[in-house]
């Protein structure tokens, strides 16, 4: 239960007293005027104002940019930075998100109507996939932390869906779009029916839509073909999973990468991550991922009688997203393998016989005596792994609100919502590693030495083309998966004015909203055997375990906002508004109760120009994934490791001090110095999971802004906002480099002593390497030790000049609008003993996407009559790659690399005709100059995010793309 203290109940019923005796002292107003309620604010009040800067995207800007999606809406927000989306192919989840400021899409809080929306992951993420675009009025986003107003999650701002409130009619719209080359395509229709009931007391909306977008692969655009490295700038950072196999963990004297040479037949070395022994991974993969979505929603509302207003809202969202990955392979699995395997060649198998000691007797064909190596063989003969993602979301809402009788003023809303998001994952192409380990241990091409299942010996060491279908059929194994995720809420508030508290100096009074919510959300997920064992599905990186659990909030929140001067001279308007939220937040790990609050003042000298100022304690907890999730080995980004190849030498072996001992004392086998291979396809293992001790994040924000109407210059409107976002215990964890670098990188440890990072290192115990089966490669575990220190400033203008005024009465109007993002530090720490990451104006392995520090978008546009015109200008600061000397800039390269990407400009260019009252064409030429992406090689980012040679999430990769949509409404 939730325990309410004597000082809250107290100040409840005082709130209560002091509203009735404000509405028996107030004179029956002859007019009811409309109080509203703005986002970032449970206040409802006439001519409401904030103290958070508010960004909104209006219908005029959903028009023009005809988004598939409203994650495209806010993607190009100078506020809003990449997320997972339909340009993320490995590392996807099968959802889009929105993440503002750079600190992650579980500390942007997403609302729909001022409400919340069922997560669709155990991380508490919302897929935006499920808002419906054509049923959008607006969209607020408030910068900043909004945790004391909307609770949990709003640390980094909130961006709220408002959905048209009185539709009346029948809209229909049909998109299609596609890129200059033809592909790309996407095709969207829409109908949404709405009617007014009992003379307007009701209304009542129904929408249906779907959606169709189609693939793009790497191998259609003719700078992504083929991997190349971002340090040479020539083709590499190849997969060491290739074909022929590269064989590794090997005795000497063929220690290291061996691959079979095509024309001696013998075992020689190999470079598994450059041409041509090494794979080249991109042509499969999706620059953009395949959507098909289907979307109905239901909203509506009922006035009962002046008191009560009944509502309701249904959204329910059915989508598939698809993801293509190169073809599977062993990923250099450890093997037993009967030296008489009869795939093996006489040339090879005298040169494993001489390597292991295997006497005469038994280096002959159909010998059983065993040898183990690690085995890298790409199998191209089944094609990409094909992992799809089917999306269920279904979302109910019913309340009432009104006005409270008896309190002139005051409102009330309280409303219940359940929500259930599910998700149901396959992979194709998929292969078992035990089932492979079965089919090696074979001394016969027609049978293994134990046949159980049907087993066929199969041939890891020909050419591409040499494992049949037989062969695949057996290893193969299809996977499936679910997550699902419950969520219920429980509120109710109300807002209104208290009469006698006001300021001698205003004439408005106290304004007032308290509320009670009261949520629980499940999240867990469950998968068959394979999907939980780890390393049994070849090349899937870390294994999916069942989790499941439960997080419980029950909460009590006030705002007040109080007028203290109006209309007196040098102070037009002075407002003073706080708010707190006390939370209880029930998990694994207990019980635990704290608080979040705001502070804001609005000042206006004059009528037209007004400075705002607000401080804020925002709160996030846990998430399931956080608290729930057990430990497992996947993969991360690393391009090089600092004890591959001749980077040691045996000279230094034991040697105290010295690289090469570190390295041996962090698993490097003492026959294998000088022999570890580099990180295949720039990724090492990576071990991590939840921590059921993890406490909520508190941060500290600050928005310090002044807006400015200029009276002499009508329909300008500029605001110029500071802000700052600094989170202290924030749930993080040190990054693979950070840690590798924490024990390898002699300027963070100077001794090479085998301190604390090293301890979180494992590498494969045959071949000493950080990839494959037999290794954990790099530990990063959760905790409540990170810190995040982030500020910038924003701007913002808009001005509508009617050409009128310019003695031009029939040549219609023109609009501007300006939004600039000016980003001054992010930094962060994942642990106290790690160096801070400076992320602002750089990318890399650690910062991700670049952090430009400058970025804009500007739109002009001009309206006469029925024509529209406009051309939208999006700016992309430059950045650097956050360590020196990550390119080296060969002669003679392939690909120009250097160590920084310039600004980036693209231009969108659209109009509109109404051609008849009731039909509409719009059309919209996006990357008006067909602007190619930087291109900085793959390796030098996430391999999430930095893969076809560039940044697909951050810079278009489609090229000049057109868009046609045609709205019919009645």
């Amino acid at each position: 239960m939730f325990k309410r203290n004597v000082r809250s109940a107290a100040a409840l019923a005082m709130i209560g007293t002091l509203g009735a005796v404000s509405a028996m002292a107030q004179e029956a107003s002859t007019e009811k005027l409309e109080r509203i309620e703005v986002t970032g604010s449970r206040i409802k009040s006439v001519g409401a104002e904030s103290s958070s800067p508010i960004t909104s995207v209006g219908k005029e800007d959903i028009t023009i940019k005809q988004p598939v999606a409203v994650e495209e809406l806010v993607r190009g927000l100078p506020s809003s930075y990449p997320a997972i989306g339909p340009n993320m192919n490995n590392g996807s989840n099968g959802t889009a998100s929105i993440d503002l400021r750079g600190l992650g899409s579980n500390r942007t809080l997403v609302l729909i109507n001022g409400r919340r929306i069922v997560p669709a992951t155990l991380g508490g993420v919302v897929d935006t996939n499920t808002i419906p675009v054509s049923l959008l009025d607006r969209v607020d986003l408030v910068t900043g932390g909004a945790s004391a107003v909307y609770g949990a999650d709003a640390v980094s701002g909130v961006v709220n869906f408002v959905t048209k409130r009185n539709f009346s009619g029948i809209d229909a719209t049909t998109l299609y779009s596609a890129s200059e080359k033809g592909d790309g395509q996407r095709y969207k229709n829409d109908l949404t029916i709405g009617a007014n009931l009992a003379d307007g007391r009701g209304n009542v909306v129904l929408h249906v839509g779907t959606t169709r977008t189609t693939p793009l692969n790497l191998g259609q655009r003719d700078y992504s073909p083929v991997v190349i490295s971002s340090r040479t700038g020539n083709p590499g950072g190849f997969s060491g999973t290739a074909v022929p196999a590269i064989w590794s963990g090997m005795p000497s004297p063929i220690a290291g990468d061996r691959t079979i040479d095509s024309s001696s037949g013998l075992l020689r070395a190999a470079v598994g991550t450059a041409p041509p022994d090494g794979y080249n991974t991109n042509p499969p993969n999706y620059f953009e991922t395949p959507l098909t979505r289907t979307q109905a929603t239901a909203l509506g509302r009922f006035q009962i009688n002046d008191y009560a207003e009944a509502y309701a809202e249904i959204f329910h969202t059915r989508s598939n997203v698809t993801l293509n990955l190169a073809p599977s392979g062993t990923f250099g699995v450890a093997l037993n393998i009967p030296i008489g395997n009869p795939y093996i060649t006489p040339a090879v198998r005298a040169q494993l016989c001489a390597a292991y000691n295997i006497s005469a007797a038994n280096c002959v064909p159909g010998s059983t005596t065993e040898f183990r190596a690690n085995i890298a063989r790409r199998f191209v003969e089944a094609g990409p792994r094909i992992y799809s993602y089917d999306n269920t979301t279904t979302q109910y809402t019913a309340g009432l609100r009104g006005d409270i009788p008896l309190l002139d003023g005051w409102t009330y809303d309280a409303y219940y919502q359940t929500g259930r998001s599910d998700q149901i994952q396959r992979t194709g192409n998929g292969f078992s590693a035990s089932k492979l380990q079965q089919a090696v241990r074979a001394v016969s091409t027609s049978a293994c030495t134990v046949t159980t299942g049907g087993c066929v010996p199969i041939n890891l060491f020909g050419a591409a083309g040499t494992i049949t279908p037989q062969m695949l059929a057996f290893v193969a194994t299809p996977t499936f998966q679910t997550t699902r995720v419950d969520q219920n809420v429980m509120a109710v508030s109300a807002s209104g004015e208290i009469g006698i508290a006001k300021s001698p100096w205003a004439k408005s009074p106290l304004g007032l909203a308290v509320g009670y919510e009261d949520r629980k959300v499940f999240g867990g997920n469950a998968s068959d055997a394979v999907v939980q064992t780890q390393g049994e599905l070849l090349g899937s990186g870390s294994p999916t375990p069942d989790r499941s659990g439960t997080l419980k909030f029950k909460e009590i929140y006030t705002e007040a906002n109080m007028p203290l001067v109006q209309n007196k001279f040098l102070v037009h308007t002075l407002d003073a508004s706080y708010g707190y939220r006390q939370t209880e937040f029930e998990s694994i790990g207990g019980t635990q109760r704290y608080g979040s609050w705001k502070k804001g003042l609005i000042y206006a000298p004059i009528k037209g120009l007004k400075f705002r100022g607000e401080l804020q304690r925002a709160t996030r907890a846990p998430n399931v994934n956080e608290l729930y999730a057990p430990i497992t080995t996947g993969l991360s980004s690393q391009s090089t490791d600092q004890c591959q190849g001749n980077l040691i030498n045996a000279a230094d072996a034991g040697k105290a001090g010295t690289l090469t001992n570190i390295c041996q004392q962090t698993g490097v086998p003492t026959a294998q110095i000088g022999n570890v291979s580099a990180p295949s396809s720039s990724q090492i293992n990576n071990t991590s999971g939840g921590n059921p001790n993890l406490g909520p994040e508190k941060a500290d924000t600050t928005t310090l802004g002044a807006v400015w109407e200029p009276v002499f210059v009508d329909n300008l409107s500029l605001t110029l906002d500071f802000w700052k976002i600094e989170i202290n215990g924030a749930v993080s964890s040190p990054t693979a480099s950070q840690v590798m670098n924490g024990c390898y990188n002699p300027a963070l440890n100077p001794g090479f002593t085998y301190n604390a990072f090293c301890q979180l290192i494992q590498r494969d115990p045959l071949n000493g390497g950080l990839n494959g089966t037999g290794s954990k490669g790099v530990s990063t575990q959760s905790s409540n030790l990170g810190y995040y220190n982030y500020s910038g400033i924003d701007l913002g203008a808009n001005y509508r000049l009617p050409l009128k005024a310019l003695g031009l009465p029939n040549a219609g109007r023109v609009d501007f609008n300006l939004m600039a993002s000016f980003l001054k530090r992010a930094d962060f720490k994942a642990l106290p003993t790690v160096a801070t990451l400076e992320q602002a104006g750089y990318y890399g392995v650690d910062v991700g996407t670049p952090f430009s520090k400058t970025r804009f978008n500007a739109r002009a546009s001009w309206t006469l009559g029925d024509y529209a015109l406009g051309l939208s200008w999006r700016h992309i600061g430059a950045a650097s790659v956050q360590t020196t000397g990550a390119a080296a800039n060969n002669a003679g390269n392939f690909l120009p690399v250097n160590e920084s990407i310039k600004a980036f400009d693209y231009f969108d260019l659209n109009g509109s005709w109404q051609i008849l009252k009731n039909l509409k064409l719009s059309l919209t030429v996006n990357n008006l100059f067909d602007k190619q992406p930087p291109l900085v090689g793959t390796g030098i980012g996430p391999g999430s995010s930095n893969y076809g040679n560039t940044f697909p999430s951050v810079y278009d990769v489609i090229g000049r793309r057109y868009t046609a949509t045609v709205q019919a409404t009645f």
